[in-house]
Parts: C-alpha cells; structure tokens; sequence
C-alpha cells in the first residue's frame, strides 16, 4: 500500500474557477514561488479538465506517451557478459511494473505542471517495483523555489513544512511549467466568452424607452412607470396622449471582435502546449509540406519528451536496481524510451522489397509488428 495517502476532502469542496481573477492566479503564483503549490496546481488541475482546447493541446503534446515503446540498451564497449546480465534484470524489472504506462503518463505531466511524483510500491523482493503511484501535484510543498521537497497529506495551502519523505522512495520530474503562460491564455478567453454570451443576450432584443408626455406629475411618472413596463414585456398597449417610444438596437455589441480575441487565446495555448506549432488548429498548409514540417516538429519534440522521461527511470530506478544487485560493478545497461518515426505501410513494403533485391529479408514477427498485418505464407505450386 502507498506510504502517502492524501485526504482531500475540504479541497473537493473547493472549486477555484468561481470567483476567478487575475489578481488570485497571481497570488497563487507567487505561493508557488515560495513553495506552497496546493492553490495554483488546483486551479491547474480544474482548468485542465474544463477548457478543450487545453484539453485537446495537452492530448496532443503526450500523445507519444501510449505509443511509444521501451528497450534495454547496453554501451557498446562494455564486456558483453556483464551488459547482458544486467539487461535482463532491467527487463525483468520493468515488465513487474502493473500501471507503467499510466504511471508514465502522469510523470509526463510535469511538463505542463512543472514537476510530477511517483511513489515507489516494493514487490516484497530487494528493492523491486509492483507499481510507481502517482501523487496529485496539490499534495506537496517545497522549501523555496528550489528546495527540498515535502509531502502535504491534507493539501494545505499555507503549509510551510509538510512532512518528510524519502528521496530514494520517488520518481521524480521537474520541467518548466507550460500551465504559467496557457492558464493567463485561459483566463483572458473565458472572459471573452463571458462578455460575448451578455453582448449576445442583449443584442437579441431591443433596448425600448418611453418617453412621457409633458407636464407628467410624480404620481403620473410612477403610473406610466409600470404601464411601461407592461407594454415592455407584452409589445402592445396604449400609451397617454403626447408620449413616444424610443427604440435602440444594442446589436451592434454583440459584433465586437469577441471571435477574433477568443482564437488568439486559443492559438496561444496551443503554441505554448506544442513548443510552437499550429497544426492542432486549421491552418493553411495542412496536408501539404507545410503540414509535413508540423509533424516533424511534433515528432522532435516528442522524442525530446521520451528522452526526459528516461532519464527519470535511468536515475530513479536503474541506479538502485544495478547498485543492488551488481554491487561494485559498472553500469552498462539502461533503460530508454524510442519514439518510432511514422512510415505509411506501402512505403514500408517497397523498402523491404527493394532490400530483397540486394539480397537481404526482414524478420516476419517484426515485420507483422510494424505493419499491423498477418503475414501467410503462399500456397506451394502444383
């Protein structure tokens, strides 16, 4: 069972989207500054799960993290016997690990959040791993911007100690946080939208005023006051003799560039989320060389994602399996992750037919593997 077992039930009560201002995103991160993460990383967390162009944008960023696999390499100059050995005890490590991927996932999260905890849960055997648990990033405190990290079970906000935890006990990521520029992106938007929605609801019906007869006495004001108000309502009945309508046509609010400054949040957030890139939006070029750059852009930033993350596994759990078990000895095997470049199945086929030209032939697991399909063998002719 996890170590760390976080109550959040006060903060489950709490929903820091009412009320929203820039002031209170600044006062949170500013506390985060100092340490204290509980406020601003729960703002985070809700502003993540509500907005879906955040949504979408985030989904895109970690989308290599369902696809891409993982191997155990060896440097090429170590003796062949001992980089072996320790691949398989890797191997064998790695694959008791239930949730590795979900658990991966959620250490990738650090990107957007600025850093990400995973819980070590032992087999029972040495120093081996049945799960690495994730622990919400509302639940820790630091000491200072950079110091050392403590855990805060009941996500206090004003917590300035917290309890301490073991480093050796944790997988840790610690990444520039995309969510400090998307969350203004954000906010800016659902006030756009806010204010859209009012210009929209008053632009559909007509501002209408009654203009009273001269000579009205008080008593005749509050009397035509609620005649108004009823002609207002209903749009037909008699007004005295001598008044007027005034009709005023607030549509032209609702024409405000709304659209125009929704979109660039939009756009901002996609292009803090995809280091730069557009292609989860409809732009020009998709589908052409354009397009094509947008995906290696991805591709690059993907792998450059994979490679963090393996760095975190070879750091966090690599160098304690190998010191414990290999005590003395180099360390020659470790783990990493390999984003595989896109290649069109038809592209894949002719490459292997022209490698049969020159002589050579492909693995059919492998080539099954690759291609998705079910390779049989031909009929023998008669």
């Amino acid at each position: 069972m996890p170590l760390h077992r976080p109550n959040t039930f006060w903060r489950d009560q709490n929903n820091p989207l009412r009320g929203l201002t820039v002031s209170r995103i600044v006062s949170w991160e500013t506390a985060a500054d100092r340490g204290q993460h509980s406020d601003l990383q729960w703002f985070w967390h809700h502003m993540e799960r509500t907005d879906v162009t955040v949504q979408s944008a985030i989904a895109r960023r970690l989308a290599f993290v369902s696809s891409a696999d993982w191997e155990i390499r060896t440097d090429e100059n170590a003796d062949p016997t001992l980089a072996a050995e320790q691949a398989d005890l890797l191997r064998y490590a790695y694959n008791r690990i239930a949730n590795f991927k979900e658990a991966t996932l959620f250490l990738a999260s650090a990107l957007f959040r600025g850093f990400a905890h995973l819980e070590k849960i032992g087999t029972g055997y040495a120093n081996l791993v049945s799960r690495l648990e994730p622990i919400p990033q509302w639940f820790w405190v630091r000491e200072g911007t950079y110091g050392r990290w403590r855990f805060n079970p009941e996500s206090k906000s004003c917590e300035p100690r917290g309890e301490i935890v073991l480093r050796d006990d944790l997988c840790i990521l610690e990444s520039p946080a995309l969510n400090l520029a998307i969350s203004r992106h954000f906010f800016s938007k659902t006030n756009g939208l806010v204010d859209w929605d009012q210009a929209l609801e008053l632009g559909a019906n007509q501002s209408i005023f009654f203009i009273e007869p001269p000579g009205t006495t008080d008593e005749k004001h509050l009397e035509y006051q609620s005649t108004a108000e009823r002609l207002a309502s209903n749009g037909r009945g008699s007004l005295p003799h001598g008044a007027d309508v005034k009709m005023i046509d607030p549509g032209a609010r609702s024409k405000l560039p709304y659209f125009e400054r929704i979109r660039y949040a939009d756009e901002q957030i996609v292009m803090a989320a995809t280091g730069g890139l557009l292609s989860m939006l409809t732009q020009s070029g998709s589908g052409t060389l354009a397009g094509g750059a947008h995906a290696d852009g991805l591709l690059a930033l993907a792998r450059s994602d994979a490679q963090r993350l393996s760095e975190v596994y070879q750091r966090d759990l690599d160098r304690h399996w190998l010191t414990e078990f290999f005590p003395r000895q180099p360390h020659v095997a470790y783990f990493n992750f390999d984003v595989p470049q896109q290649q069109s199945t038809t592209d894949l086929l002719a490459a292997i037919g022209n490698l049969s030209w020159a002589g050579y032939t492909v693995d059919q697991k492998q080539l099954e593997e690759k291609t998705g399909l079910k390779l049989l063998p031909l009929p023998a002719k008669p």
